[in-house]
Parts: C-alpha cells; sequence; structure tokens
C-alpha cells in the first residue's frame, strides 16, 4: 500500500518485512480502506529495498484509523504530478538491472494519454489485465494492478486523459531478471 506522507509531500511505501513484505489486502478490505483517505500509521523503520526507497515498516502491533479523505487536487498540491522526460528513465515496458541501479525511487505520478484497457487470457484461464497509454510522446503497454479496473467490462474502452501511478517491484521477475513497470492505480 503506497501514499502521499501529508507532512512531507513524499511517496511512502507501507510493507510488513525489511525485505519489503507486500501489505496485506485483507488489512484494506476489512478496514474499507479506499484511495484517498488519509490514514493515520504506526510505522517503525525506514527500511529502502532495492529500488524501493519509499519503503516504511508498518507496526502490525498498531491499529490503522482512517481520520479524513482528500480530493485529487489536494492530493497533487502535496505531491505535484511529475513530468519525467521517460517513465523510470526508458521509453520500454521493463527495465534492467542496470538500468535499476541509476533509479532512487520505484514510483511516479503522470498525466497519461489515449489509454486503452485491453484485457486477454492466458493459457491457465486467468485473465490478463493490461493499460496502454501514450506519455510524453512514447507509446506504453504496461501490467494494470488497480483494481477498480481489473474488469473485463473495462476491455478495449479508451479515455482520453488520466493521472496514473506506475510502479515498479522490488525483485525482477524470476524467469528472466527484468523489472516489470505496472500501473498501480488510476485516477480520473
Amino acid at each position: 500500500m503506497a501514499g502521499i506522507d501529508i507532512t512531507t509531500g513524499k511517496w511512502i511505501r507501507l510493507v510488513t518485512s525489511k525485505d519489503g513484505g507486500v501489505f496485506p489486502k485483507e488489512m484494506i478490505d476489512e478496514n474499507h480502506f479506499k484511495e484517498l483517505n488519509v490514514l493515520d500509521v504506526e510505522v517503525k523503520a525506514h527500511v529502502p529495498c532495492n529500488v524501493q526507497s519509499e519503503n516504511w515498516l508498518f507496526d502490525e502491533n498498531t491499529k490503522i484509523k482512517k481520520i479524513g479523505n482528500l480530493s485529487p487536487q489536494q492530493v497533487f498540491s502535496l505531491h505535484t504530478v511529475e513530468k519525467p522526460k521517460t517513465i523510470f528513465g526508458t521509453t520500454g515496458n521493463e527495465l534492467q538491472k542496470d538500468e535499476i541501479k541509476k533509479l532512487n525511487h520505484s514510483l511516479e505520478i503522470i498525466k497519461a494519454n489515449e489509454l486503452q484497457f485491453d484485457t486477454s487470457m492466458k493459457g491457465d484461464g486467468r485473465h490478463h489485465y493490461k493499460l496502454r497509454f501514450k506519455y510524453n510522446g512514447h507509446e506504453y503497454n504496461l501490467a494494470l494492478t488497480d483494481p477498480k479496473f481489473r474488469n473485463e467490462d473495462f476491455d478495449q474502452i479508451r479515455i482520453p486523459c488520466a493521472t496514473i501511478i506506475i510502479s515498479i517491484p522490488a525483485m525482477p521477475y524470476e524467469e528472466n531478471g527484468l523489472y516489470y513497470k505496472f500501473v498501480a492505480k488510476i485516477l480520473i
């Protein structure tokens, strides 16, 4: 789970272990946390892991409290939409290990154009969700993990413009050693 620290305007990602343990989805669902909620969270320590410099170790012995909501405009006043030349320094959909070493962050928020959702079926019967879009003259085709848009009903839908949050994993894909960029959140 990632967000913006309302006191510093910097990205934070809550993790459950020093090696980037993923925040439990069940905890988000059980507490009905949604995007743009303001949460009061206790953290133990800053625990950067590889390129994920934003990681903070969540204190699992404390309760997360929802203390408010922000509008997208309020969030963007805390942390402006970024305008890098390319996403994570490349025009491709993945990063090599040497490209990862040049980065000091794993989250970017950008304004994308000509968004199109694509759903396909994998050989094992699972759906595969992707988002094609243009940014700064380059076309990207990234995996989509935003649960709000992981639905076959969005297949082939086009959106002229949206703000999106893109992330990269702490560890590479085991089969080929590449770090694949993915769309974590779409804010329309």
